[in-house]
């Protein structure tokens, strides 16, 4: 009897949990927070692309501040080295973790941007002694609806930007998009603790005047915003585009592959510097490393590399530390300038060292021959006979050498051989008959003797 009763509760729980899903699937993906990673690994890839480390003997970033507007940060690579933090995420309608950063994107990009060299694994950031601002603007998951195509879960440890599924909300954005405000006050508050490099490591995909004009107090304050350029999908709205990554001025930033290819198509109108984003090695919130992808990865390789840069010229203001990122980057494959990789791949040790021109490229005027004068042309003639007369004696010159040196060497030897030739008559040719005559007889000389 009290097998049936616990049979019976055990059914109607789970009938009841299954209504729950069906009025609200995103219970479903409540709290899947990310865990932890890997516990070692080798070089990744990235990292022997980039080689930050050449810089390390120059500057190590340590007096920046770069601010990470996103999902928030933890991870035990990155504890001594966050300066400050805030949590300015709207509620979550399906619950909150406790986690400083439940998603990971934003640790994945702190750890690219400031992880320490361990003894443990390969991985390390770019200016790992850099101080790091994390403004989290992202609670513990984005709207969903249904199964996530290339979601942040425990089962994979496979940390995506694109966190959400393929349908989006009524207001017609896509579901991984952040209010404009939100990112306005994570840009603000950043700038309040003194950021000198803000990394927008969340897209909006909605224009406003807050976040408008956060953007262009940062940029007077001297700061190098870089920005996520975002992953366009095949179900997104048409005609949308990321914010902050389409205003002038901030750095918009899309990614590579191992191939060295790019690996996504952006909504930006441009694409300003690219940097490795697909399958790189991140830092994650529970520990350890392992994969992601993502353009906001990639703008973190560039805002580590902004922040040795800034660091070892301290003198240069945001415009020239971007004139320098641009006019020092590894060519493109499509020419300085393309769709796909802008000016092309981020370069850490030329964006330092390298010398360049003061001011801004400019086009140089078509060049014009002009029809000579009169007196350009009689020029021209008189060293063109300057010329021929010119070799004409040097020929002479050399052909009378010619027959000095002749008397000289071969005059006393013609003399000494009264100038018969030197050279050796040719033999005789003395054929032979050919039929020889007969032996002559022993005694023919004598004369011959009757008997």
């Amino acid at each position: 009897m009290y097998a049936k009763r616990s049979l019976r509760t055990l059914l109607a729980a789970a009938v009841g949990s299954l209504g729950i899903l069906l009025i609200d699937p995103s219970a479903a993906h409540a709290q899947q927070c990310v865990g932890a990673g890997q516990p070692n690994s080798p070089v990744p890839w990235a990292q022997q692309v980039l080689t930050p480390e050449r810089l390390w003997p120059l500057t190590s970033g340590s007096k920046q501040r770069v601010a990470v507007v996103g999902t928030g940060v933890s991870s035990p690579l990155l504890d001594s080295t966050i300066a400050a933090s805030v949590d300015l995420s709207p509620p979550s309608r399906t619950g909150n973790s406790g986690k400083p950063d439940c998603l990971g994107l934003g640790t994945a990009v702190a750890g690219v941007i400031g992880g320490k060299e361990t003894s443990e694994h390969g991985f390390h950031g770019v200016a790992p002694k850099t101080q790091l601002l994390s403004a989290k603007v992202v609670g513990d998951s984005f709207p969903q609806s249904g199964q996530p195509h290339d979601s942040v879960a425990p089962k994979t440890q496979l940390l995506s930007a694109k966190v959400v599924g393929d349908s989006f909300p009524q207001s017609g954005q896509p579901h991984d998009s952040v209010a404009p405000d939100t990112l306005a006050a994570g840009i603000n508050w950043s700038l309040d603790q003194g950021a000198t490099i803000i990394t927008v490591a969340a897209v909006s995909y909605q224009d406003s005047p807050s976040l408008r004009q956060a953007t262009k107090r940062a940029l007077d304050a001297d700061v190098v915003v870089i920005a996520a350029a975002g992953r366009a999908e095949q179900n997104d709205p048409p005609g949308i585009a990321p914010y902050p990554a389409s205003y002038d001025g901030v750095l918009s930033v899309g990614m590579i592959g191992e191939d060295g290819m790019v690996a996504a198509d952006t909504h930006a109108p441009r694409v300003d510097l690219v940097a490795p984003g697909a399958e790189v090695t991140a830092s994650y919130p529970g520990g350890g490393v392992g994969p992601a992808t993502g353009t906001e990865l990639a703008a973190g390789y560039v805002a580590g590399t902004v922040a040795l840069l800034r660091d070892y010229r301290p003198q240069l203001s945001n415009e020239e530390v971007v004139q320098r990122l641009l006019a020092t980057a590894s060519p493109a494959p499509e020419g300085v300038g393309s769709r796909n990789y802008g000016h092309g791949l981020i370069n850490p040790y030329q964006a330092a060292v390298a010398n360049l021109v003061d001011g801004h490229p400019t086009t140089l005027a078509p060049a014009d021959p002009g029809v000579p004068t009169a007196e350009e042309l009689a020029r021209e003639a008189a060293w063109q006979q300057a010329d021929s007369l010119a070799y004409g004696l040097a020929a002479v010159g050399v052909s009378a050498a010619v027959v000095m040196t002749a008397v000289v060497v071969f005059g006393p030897r013609g003399r000494r051989r009264r100038w018969r030739s030197g050279i050796a008559e040719a033999p005789v040719d003395r054929p032979e008959d050919e039929l020889p005559e007969p032996p002559a007889d022993l005694f023919d000389d004598r004369p011959k003797t009757g008997v």
